[in-house]
């Protein structure tokens, strides 16, 4: 049977966490973060950082034992970690946030999205907060973030 594998990025939580609740409806799941060294060389990244996310890494391998599963951490870029993943056990899907970061997390993204497309593996991604990509124009964004706000 194939895998979905949801991608940590920001949204270190499993309450509200749209991708996992998905995922986990439909196959079984590979919970995965990815350390990424070269967002740490970021300008905008500090020890204090590092320190909250191994904080809040502890706290959601905890949280995910709670529910039955465990969190993978791998290092690298992430391409080559869902290369090397995919190469030791194909799996059908990867689910994820859309992040809304710095000029890095979107090159990243766009990487991502270029493996995901020669692989012909789905990505999906599941809106966060407010922020609404690829909007031709600011104004259905105030209704879009109304009907996101009150999901349940």
């Amino acid at each position: 049977m194939s895998y979905a594998v949801v991608w940590f990025k920001r949204d270190l939580l499993v309450r509200d966490h749209a991708p996992l609740v998905h995922a986990a409806a439909h196959r079984p799941v590979l919970c995965l973060y990815v350390l990424e060294p070269s967002l740490w060389a970021q300008p905008d990244s500090a020890l204090q950082h590092y320190q909250f996310l191994r904080e809040s890494l502890r706290d959601l391998a905890h949280q995910l034992r709670g529910c039955g599963a465990r969190l993978q951490l791998a290092l690298g870029k992430v391409p080559e970690v869902l290369a090397r993943l995919h190469a030791l056990q194909p799996f059908a899907r990867l689910v994820s946030h859309e992040e809304t970061g710095n000029g890095a997390t979107y090159a990243r993204d766009l990487a991502v999205a270029r493996w995901f497309r020669r692989q012909g593996v789905a990505w999906q991604e599941w809106p966060q907060y407010g922020v609404v990509r690829r909007l031709p124009s600011r104004e259905r964004w105030h209704g879009l973030w109304q009907a996101h706000m009150q999901k349940p």
